[in-house]
């Protein structure tokens, strides 16, 4: 039985929730803050996540590679967002609905705390199987 085949089904279905949820952001109106502008960007780039999640957990010895994927796409993920939220959270903050936009960068803020959680089991699976492969 293998111990990580779990892991991968939950980094799946995360990856699935998140990019739906990205989505379901982009298609709310947000006029009074500039995240609307960043989101097609950042819901493009992060459409190959559930896809590299699906092919590792139907067989993760021979989709293995994507992990390496995997993880380097997450890094650059999270060091974009947080450049990102660190240039602009003042004027999302400050604009006309405050309330708001502090839940969605508190959201943004947990999504990308789950994906630093993503980054480290992918490299213990990635450590399990390297023997394996």
């Amino acid at each position: 039985m293998d111990v990580y085949r779990p892991l991968t089904a939950v980094f799946f279905f995360y990856e699935v929730f998140r990019v739906l949820f990205l989505a379901i952001l982009l298609l709310m109106p947000l006029q009074e803050s500039s995240v609307n502008g960043i989101l097609p960007v950042y819901i493009s780039a992060n459409a190959l996540f559930p896809l590299m999640a699906l092919f590792v957990w139907l067989s993760p010895k021979e989709h293995g590679n994507y992990l390496t994927l995997y993880i380097a796409g997450k890094v650059i993920v999270l060091f974009l967002f947080f450049t990102w939220q660190f240039f602009t959270t003042w004027d999302v903050v400050w604009a006309g609905n405050a309330a708001r936009s502090i839940i969605i960068l508190g959201i943004y803020i947990f999504i990308n705390l789950a994906d630093c959680l993503t980054v480290w089991g992918a490299w213990k699976i990635k450590n399990k199987y390297r023997g394996g492969i």
